[in-house]
Formats: structure tokens, C-alpha cells, sequence
């Protein structure tokens, strides 16, 4: 599910972005933009963050856990992920708890209702 709907200048940026990029990377980036938003095994929803392409040729990303798709304790990015352990999914439905109970700074923030689907 796109988090938000790419502009054609954007996918465009995107594109010519992806054409920079070592080929083993450029075949991940094509399969996980940045503007969905996917689920970990553990349930959390993610986005991607950054690509990384390791010395063998191994391809991970680092994702973003947030408090806007989830409701965790901290918000973090996750890093070395298999990207086929990712799956596209919805967003969180109307009403469901979100947010992060504590902020960088690791005061107490409380969750909140998802008021926008």
C-alpha cells in the first residue's frame, strides 16, 4: 500500500536514481519504493530507509519501525534485513493504536488513536 502517491517527478528521480546504482541494487529498489509501506515477520510495519550492497553481492535494507504505522515502544531503523522476508501490506486500519511511547530522548509520548483511515 503506497504511504503517500509519487508525483511524476518523483518516480522519474527515482528512476534515474535506481540507473546509478550497482545492478544487484537496482533490482531491490525496483522491488521496494520508498513510498509503500511493508511488514516484517515480527509485525511490524516498515519503510525502506536505505539499500546496502554487501562485499558478496548480498543485497539488505535498513528499514524504519515507526510510531506512524505501528504502535512500539521506540521508533528505530532496523538494519540488514533479507528484503524477502518484506511484504507489501495495508495501512493500519481506522481507529487502530499507533505511536511510540517514548521519544529520542526517552520521555514518555503515550500512543495515539489512527484518526486518518
Amino acid at each position: 500500500m503506497n504511504i503517500f502517491e509519487p508525483t511524476p517527478g518523483q518516480l522519474a528521480e527515482y528512476e534515474k536514481w535506481i540507473a546509478a546504482r550497482p545492478p544487484a541494487v537496482a533490482a531491490v529498489a525496483r522491488r521496494f519504493q520508498p513510498w509503500k509501506l511493508y511488514r516484517l515477520p515480527s509485525g511490524h510495519r516498515v519503510t525502506v530507509y536505505s539499500f546496502g550492497e554487501k562485499p558478496d553481492g548480498t543485497v539488505t535494507l535498513t528499514v524504519t519501525v515507526s510510531g506512524d504505522f505501528n504502535l512500539v515502544t521506540f521508533e528505530r531503523n532496523v538494519f540488514g534485513v533479507n528484503p524477502d522476508n518484506l511484504t507489501e501490506c495495508d495501512l493500519p486500519a481506522a481507529g487502530e493504536r499507533l505511536g511510540a511511547l517514548f521519544n529520542v530522548a526517552g520521555w514518555p509520548t503515550g500512543p495515539k488513536q489512527n484518526e486518518v483511515n
